[in-house]
């Protein structure tokens, strides 16, 4: 978000990430940037608990 770096994480990890986090369901799975170490945001993730997660409502 900071510096606009994009990222390919594989929806496997990203699904991985979702099951094993016990936060906040509104907030989907984030990965640090490795340009600016601060978080990334997903283009577009459906969530395991059926949220949607588009970067385009953010911006």
């Amino acid at each position: 978000m900071t510096c606009h770096e994009t990222e390919d994480v594989p929806l496997s990890v990203v699904r991985d990430f979702d099951a094993m986090d016990d936060g906040d369901p509104t907030v989907p799975p984030q990965f640090g940037c490795e340009y600016c170490g601060n978080p990334m945001y997903p283009e577009y993730y459906k969530g395991l608990h059926g949220y949607e997660y588009k970067l385009s409502d953010i911006l």
